[in-house]
């Protein structure tokens, strides 16, 4: 194949079908850099290792990785999942987080955060042995190890304490 094709190709890797998570026809570009890459097409699955950086900024959607790889369906068309490995760190909308390792599964719309996970949003920060992000949902869990616990650190909001426990004159 030509390097035509395969940019376009390697250019849509994280677009994925309409209603399942970010989707092709989105204006907004997305942008993927690394220092080498791999395309199995047997296999079905695309490698980028070395400061990979996945950016969609229609989405807001962001992950940065020592690698990722991305598995496709049978025709190359949709990302069944990804997986990015190495100092993994992740941004979506005011969500951002930490981790050893990140699984991605388009379909579900959901991130899993292993390895020492870490997300913060604002002040606020959680962190366990295994972080689940639900991203249509816009909802979280966190599950502990064996003999290690969920920890968060929770900041008020400015004047929420003051307003409730306040008096009337």
């Amino acid at each position: 194949m030509r390097v035509g094709r395969w940019s376009l190709l390697l250019c849509s890797l994280l677009s994925l079908a309409p209603g399942v998570g970010w989707a092709a026809e989105e204006a907004a570009p997305i942008t993927i850099t690394a220092d080498s890459l791999e395309v199995n097409r047997k296999g079905r699955v695309a490698i980028y290792r070395g400061n990979v950086t996945a950016s969609d900024q229609g989405r807001g959607i962001s992950i940065l990785a020592d690698r990722i790889e991305f598995y496709f369906d049978e025709r190359m068309e949709e990302i069944d999942r990804a997986a990015a490995t190495g100092s993994v760190r992740l941004s979506h909308g005011e969500r951002r987080g930490v981790a050893e390792r990140a699984e991605y599964y388009p379909q579900e719309e959901r991130v899993v955060l292993l390895g020492h996970p870490k997300v913060w949003q604002a002040s606020d920060v959680v962190s366990g042995c295994r972080i689940t992000l639900h991203l249509r949902e816009d909802r979280s869990q966190v599950e502990g190890c064996e003999g290690e616990r969920v920890n968060a650190v929770l900041y008020p909001k400015r004047g929420e304490g003051r307003e409730r426990g306040a008096t009337r004159r």
